[in-house]
């Protein structure tokens, strides 16, 4: 699976791009979605972000869907790559172990 991101310039063009994603390659609604996209401190614009999980296969033809409505891929990514981290597990302390030392 791949995780793409687009930039659209109109929330309107973003909208209408993730409802022919959804119809045309029989999208579910949670794995493709838009948001408004800014930047803390400056103006709000109609800027949106459309993002996605797709399969491997379908991604070339999200990404030239996009392009061809004047988005730009911001990201395209494996999702492995978007999952949390897993923190190493921390082993418990064997009986063995004590405060003073180890016990040979």
């Amino acid at each position: 699976m791949r995780v793409l991101a687009a930039r659209f310039s109109d929330r309107r063009i973003a909208s209408s791009v993730r409802d022919l994603l959804q119809h045309r390659l029989q999208i579910a609604a949670p794995d493709v979605d838009i948001a408004p996209l800014g930047v803390p401190g400056q103006p709000s614009t109609d800027a949106t972000l459309l993002a996605g999980r797709f399969s491997d296969d379908q991604a070339p033809e999200v990404a030239e869907l996009v392009r061809e409505a004047g988005g730009e891929i911001v990201a395209n990514v494996d999702e492995t790559w978007t999952r949390p981290r897993v923190a190493p597990s921390r082993g418990s302390w064997h009986s063995t172990y004590k405060r003073d030392g180890l016990l040979a």
